[in-house]
């Protein structure tokens, strides 16, 4: 019997509030979309404890917490697969990352990317639908140390948190610059301090032939100046263990990865993101879902398969967060006594910068995928707004573009396309995937 099953994927679902039925054309056209779907994924990007548990100091931007109600919203909005990994999921401590997924299993949300152990965390979640059966991995890039779960060992517990992708970066610079870096090192100590490291078994020695360490950084030589990133090599196979055991038991497979490293532009992917993508695809997966940075990146058709750099936010309602730790304001260097409010207005210039002054992050596209057998068959795609330059109560909340914005949404879509040799055509306030 074939399997015809269409999907579509959100990015970052920072939802800080209740979502009600809203009544106007633009909300309820994109509800069909989703509902028309027989899968339909959103990046988990809150902690849904009602700000229960021990918020952390390296809170990825701010400690997020949200009553549970909000992912019954989401499900109501036709979502039924999320992955649950990104820079927030510690924000309240493991007893909140561990409640949200009680929650979300309470409520049938069917989740991945997170748990009590790196085992866990890395397990396949899936999806059964009327059409076929969903099998979904999920993992971050993007967290703070300690923040990624730890696997169990004999007569010791793992620890709940993130499934990881780690990277390394490397800074290239040339041979004279090198040369700079490495008598700043000796003059200053620093590399006798990261000899004894090594030789006290505290600190790894380089991997690569002439590798250099410095204040926490690694520097090589090449022919121009860059940062090359590159995925580790034990989360990347772990990764595709799952990504096989995934594609084993399922009609179609999905694999989620939360990831803010950019390239030489913020729209652009860093290098390891690629390497991860076209990994999962060689071990079975049938797209990729990335997100992240709160904007739109291109999409690549590798090997006929869909990679989604970044499907950008979804829902972004930080700015109506209610409370904060002390920890967040010492970050930002906002005296804590203030309101959310009044933190947000002095952080952001009162709107002339951050966020809240650049369209990019209140602009996206809503893909609608269609698989048969695995095999992809169509991609269109349906700009959305999310009320740039609305007042704060009304931005954040997604709709279906029109007119000059919704073209103008596609063509930037296109535009980011392009490098990864992806045609779109956009008519009608439509943008339709060329395959080959």
């Amino acid at each position: 019997m074939s399997k015809n099953i269409i999907v579509t994927a959100t990015g970052d679902s920072l939802i800080t509030r209740r979502m009600p039925d809203y009544q106007d054309a633009p909300f309820i056209q994109m509800l069909e979309l989703i509902h028309g779907c027989d899968v339909a994924f959103t990046n988990m990007e809150m902690v849904l404890s009602n700000y229960q548990g021990s918020p952390v100091v390296e809170s990825g931007g701010g400690n997020l917490s949200a009553e549970p109600g909000v992912a019954e919203d989401l499900m109501e909005m036709g979502f039924n697969l999320t992955a649950f990994a990104n820079n927030h999921t510690l924000n309240y401590g493991e007893y909140g990352c561990l409640k949200t997924l009680e929650v979300l299993a309470e409520l049938g949300f069917t989740c991945a990317g997170s748990g009590e152990n790196l085992a866990a965390a890395r397990r396949p979640a899936f999806l059964d639908t009327p059409t076929g059966r969903i099998g979904l991995v999920g993992c971050a890039s993007s967290f703070a140390t300690g923040q990624r779960a730890g696997a169990q060992a004999p007569g010791v517990p793992g620890r709940p948190g993130v499934n990881p992708q780690r990277f390394d970066t490397l800074f290239v610079v040339d041979q004279q610059h090198m040369d700079a870096i490495q008598t700043i090192a000796e003059k200053t100590g620093a590399e006798k301090m990261r000899q004894f490291r090594e030789w006290i078994g505290f600190q790894i020695p380089p991997k690569r032939e002439g590798e250099f360490h410095f204040s926490d950084r690694s520097f090589i030589v090449g022919d121009e100046f860059g940062i090359r990133t590159e995925a580790n090599q034990k989360d990347l196979a772990g990764n595709m263990a799952s990504v096989r055991q995934a594609t084993a038991g399922s009609d179609l497979t999905l694999v989620s990865i939360h990831a803010h490293e950019q390239g030489k532009e913020r729209w652009l992917p860093a290098d390891f993101i690629t390497e991860f993508a076209h990994e999962a695809i060689d071990n079975g997966a049938d797209m990729v879902i990335g997100h992240g940075p709160h904007l739109l990146r291109g999409l690549e058709i590798y090997k006929g398969k869909p990679i989604f750099y970044s499907v950008a936010n979804f829902i972004f309602q930080f700015e109506l967060m209610q409370r904060f730790p002390v920890d967040d304001y010492e970050t930002v260097g906002v005296d804590p006594s203030k309101t959310p409010t009044e933190m947000f207005d002095q952080i952001f210039k009162g709107g002339e910068q951050g966020f809240p002054a650049d369209h990019l992050y209140w602009e996206t596209v809503l893909p609608i995928v269609e698989f048969e057998d695995r095999e992809l068959k169509s991609i269109s795609l349906h700009p959305l707004t999310l009320g740039f330059g609305e007042p704060t109560t009304e931005r954040g909340i997604p709709r279906k573009a029109e007119g000059e914005l919704a073209t103008s949404i596609l063509n930037w879509m296109k535009e980011l396309s392009e490098p990864f040799g992806t045609t779109i055509e956009v008519a009608d306030e439509v943008g339709t995937v060329q395959l080959q």
